[in-house]
């Protein structure tokens, strides 16, 4: 499949606009689940799942490779909910991971500039925290966060369920101690 993405990112660089609309097909929901994780309001996320792929639409031409297309198509996703969340003041920003005893929460309740600075370092702090994850634990935690099942993340990574929880808490321990040396 990443060859085809690769080769349909390359389309439509060219302009072909069939290729770019496969695009979308095939990431639409991963960028809407990314989006609705961060401002938690299914209109707003219908709303800005547009934007992000209008704004990716026209930067396709400063997209390159070193990155895959679906982080790059998230960093515009993550970007764009934090720009709609600033202007927006009666919003809050919530980015849950998994259950009660598992999670992370940003969350906005002033509309102090120092509080709106807080929320942003605290987000690029569990952004940084993320890159430094192992790929397996990373893309555990990125498809939970997309709102996926574990059954369907076991499904989708051909492993057991018990596996994919089990590996599911492994990351958050890991991304946690990550956090908390950086915090």
């Amino acid at each position: 499949m990443k060859e085809e993405i690769i080769q349909l990112v390359e389309q439509a660089k060219n302009g072909d606009e069939r290729s770019f609309n496969k695009l979308y097909t095939y990431y639409k929901q991963t960028i809407w689940y990314t989006i609705y994780n961060i401002v938690k309001n299914v209109d707003v996320t219908d709303d800005l799942l547009s934007v992000v792929f209008t704004k990716a639409y026209e930067r396709l031409s400063s997209y390159i490779q070193h990155i895959s297309f679906e982080m790059w198509l998230k960093t515009i996703a993550i970007n764009s909910s934090i720009d709609y969340i600033r202007r927006n003041k009666q919003e809050q920003l919530n980015n849950y991971i998994d259950d009660e005893d598992c999670k992370i929460q940003l969350d906005s309740c002033d509309n102090s500039p120092e509080d709106k600075l807080v929320i942003t370092e605290k987000l690029k702090l569990v952004q940084e925290a993320m890159t430094t994850l192992q790929k397996k634990y990373r893309n555990l935690i990125e498809l939970r966060l997309e709102g996926k099942s574990y059954k369907d993340i076991a499904e989708e990574l051909a492993l057991s369920e018990s596996r994919v929880k089990s590996d599911l808490n492994k990351a958050r321990q890991q991304l946690k101690k990550k956090i908390s040396k950086i915090y």
